[in-house]
């Protein structure tokens, strides 16, 4: 009989990589990011204008990449801070974004979030969680990395 028992993300901690499930991104993605970001320049909107350049086709932009990215790695972070008995009380920003490669339309993303560091904040009562993300395509391509910081605390227990 097989084992039915869910499996529960790893827990948030300093050397842990986590992996979030994949990602198709569609025409209707790609419209509905370009639309929402106003990131509409030639090179993600205009067929024939990108027919005559190295990449052939429209590519995605890298602020909508780091935007779908942000909410692909939600789920896997928040399941991993729960499962540390922590919960996310800000982020603190991004650096070092670095855009890869391109990404178009059909390619299947995941995201690798290694965890670098987990340091208390100098009162002790809040956690800094610094993270590592690599977004990487179906062939296993990088095409964005960046790092993210967020202010962690302690969950609550309930009376």
């Amino acid at each position: 009989m097989p084992d039915l028992r869910p499996v529960l993300p790893a827990a948030f901690a300093a050397g842990a990589t986590l992996r979030t499930p994949g990602r198709t991104l569609t025409s209707g993605d790609f419209a509905a990011i370009i639309n929402a970001t106003w990131e509409n320049g030639p090179l993600h909107t205009d067929d024939v204008y990108m027919a005559a350049t190295g990449f052939g086709r429209r590519i995605l932009g890298g602020p909508c990449l780091i935007a779908i990215s942000a909410g692909l790695t939600s789920p896997t972070m928040y399941a991993s801070w729960a499962a540390a008995g922590l919960d996310c009380r800000a982020a603190l920003g991004m650096d070092e974004v670095r855009y890869e490669g391109p990404v178009f339309e059909n390619d299947t993303i995941t995201v690798d979030i290694e965890v670098a560091s987990l340091e208390p904040t100098p009162g002790g009562s809040a956690l800094v969680g610094r993270v590592r993300d690599v977004v990487r395509k179906q062939d296993g391509t990088t095409v964005l990395t960046m790092r993210r910081g967020y202010l962690l605390t302690p969950i609550e227990e309930k009376a």
